[in-house]
């Protein structure tokens, strides 16, 4: 239906003409306001001036401040088909008329008239008499809206009324481009900011790491020890460091199992990435894939904010995935997918994200019969085990334990600004007769104890406060051919009687073996290790 025209003295049926007219205008603003991006606001516009005024074709063209020019951005029937893709500079065409002028222009005679841009093109339609409309917003000309206007010729042009009705639903439609444009730009911002903050966490993260890898290998950066078992661990870490070959760790608690992966990552290619340690077994097992993958907002209770997980931070770095053998099943499963993929998807996201990242695991656990029990998954294992390295315990190093000695001393001397420089004899001979459950965690607590205590430049073996382990409390068989559960057990255990069965605190077992109280009251309910009673 084509725009109607109305004489100055309409008959009743005009003036019904006028009342849907009008009924299209007000169903046109509401239906302009229920869109929020530009696109849809000039698609709707288009729709409405067809459905409302009865235009065979429109087109609308947008000013960009950049170029100065207007462009198409939607068009819709035949003749619309003419100003697809155009550029208009302001000066030019009826279109920059109408746009300079801010007044619509009324074209009776589409092809009598060569001021478009194309003449050839246009007058090739089947355009007959068009309106350039422009789109005012406030003091600024958002673009020019164009119609076809077949009913108005030269004979018959539009009256005022008609105008004025044009120039009501091109407010309309400006009033909803610029609320468009806002909205776009505010989504924007948003998109902006929060890119930002994902930024800002993910490096914050990588400080933090950074903080803690400074601060380990600042205080025990060097591998001390020459026995030959250690020296065959650190060289086969050593020829395997400059690669991305997956390493697994086997070695006790507190054997310095992280302190050898921060030796290969520092040897290999990503040594300037991140090294992130993780220790499975103190992971939450509801939060397991939070904090090994990351969530985003809102996807669980307490998700407030997107996080990256370790994956994402350890990116083009190294992570240490510590304590392997307590990963729960499901966690393993979507593990061995990432090492396969290369690739993690955030906790309530579908969208992957790449990750390149260098895996080193570590375990006290035998995996090889956890895998025999369906503890841990097979094929985890194989992709996991492909350069395993045998750290050996403190008790197999007796050697070493007078140099690991002196080295702490020295630091903690430091650190607590104690003269203490040295050990007595005796309290070596003490330290090596003990066969050390806590490896070298526990002679490193140990020690610094032992300076504590020490007011002269010499740690007497009165200072040395351990409490070996009674031969009577290992089975034949456990004191022929410990397993790592047998040995993490003992060490439990050990410390604890220490401690006087208390976990937590100074001085308490976690303290004594250098783990969280959680940590330690994880692996007594799994080693099923309970305070005897006292009847």
């Amino acid at each position: 239906m084509a725009i109607p025209a109305f004489p100055a003295a309409p008959p009743p049926e005009r003036d019904q003409q006028s009342t849907n007219i009008e009924a299209g205008l007000v169903r046109a603003a509401r239906a302009l306001t229920a869109r929020l991006d530009v696109d849809r606001v000039c698609h709707a516009v288009l729709t409405t001036v067809g459905d409302v005024f009865g235009a065979r074709a429109s087109w609308i063209l947008l000013y960009h401040s950049g170029t100065k020019q207007l462009r198409t951005v939607c068009c819709l029937g035949a003749g619309g088909e003419a100003f697809r893709d155009l550029v208009v500079p302001l000066d030019r065409d009826v279109l920059g008329l109408a746009f300079k002028s801010r007044k619509v222009v009324f074209i009776p005679r589409v092809k009598d008239d060569d001021r478009w841009l194309d003449p050839e093109r246009v007058h090739a339609t089947d355009l007959e008499s068009v309106f350039a409309i422009p789109l005012v917003y406030r003091n600024d000309v958002l673009g020019v809206l164009g119609l076809d206007s077949p009913r108005f010729t030269a004979e018959r042009p539009p009256t005022d009324a008609h105008i004025a009705r044009l120039e009501a639903f091109a407010a309309q439609a400006a009033i909803a481009l610029a609320n468009a444009r806002l909205y776009e730009a505010s989504e924007e911002d948003r998109r902006r900011l929060r890119s930002l903050l994902a930024e800002q966490s993910r490096l914050r993260g990588h400080v933090t790491h950074l903080e803690e890898h400074i601060r380990f290998t600042g205080a025990f950066r060097e591998i001390v020890g020459t026995s030959t078992s250690l020296q065959d661990a650190v060289n086969q870490a050593a020829l395997a460091a400059p690669g991305d070959t997956t390493i697994l760790l086997l070695g006790e608690t507190g054997c310095g199992k992280e302190l050898l992966a921060r030796f290969i990552h520092e040897r290999s290619a990503r040594s300037k990435g991140p090294f992130v340690p993780v220790n499975c077994a103190a992971l939450p097992e509801s939060l397991v894939e939070s904090e090994l993958f990351g969530h985003e907002k809102g996807a669980f209770t307490g998700a407030i904010a997107r996080k990256p997980g370790k994956f994402e931070i350890a990116n083009r770095g190294t992570v240490l995935l510590d304590e392997i053998g307590d990963l729960p099943k499901d966690a393993q499963a979507k593990l061995l997918r990432v090492l396969q993929d290369r690739e993690v998807h955030r906790v309530g996201s579908t969208r992957p994200i790449d990750v390149d990242v260098r895996v080193i695991a570590a375990t006290n656990q035998d995996l090889e019969h956890a895998v025999e029990s369906h503890a841990f998954r097979e094929d985890l294992y194989y992709r996991l085990s492909v350069f395993p390295i045998r750290i050996p315990p403190l008790r197999e190093r007796r050697d070493d334990i007078q140099a690991l000695a002196d080295h702490f001393v020295k630091h903690f001397a430091a650190k607590l600004r104690k003269v203490a420089n040295t050990v007595d004899p005796g309290a070596i001979r003490r330290l090596q007769e003990y066969d050390w459950p806590g490896n070298i965690r526990e002679l490193q607590n140990v020690i610094e104890r032992a300076v504590v205590l020490t007011q002269s430049t010499v740690v007497e073996a009165d200072a040395i406060l351990i409490h070996p382990i009674s031969p009577s409390r290992l089975s034949p068989t456990q004191a022929h051919a410990p397993t790592f559960a047998d040995s993490e057990r003992n060490a439990i255990v050990a410390a604890l009687e220490a401690a006087h069965w208390r976990v937590s605190g100074a001085d308490g077992a976690a303290d004594r073996l250098g783990l969280k109280p959680t940590t330690l009251h994880a692996k007594m309910k799994k080693l099923g290790i309970h305070r005897p009673s006292l009847g």
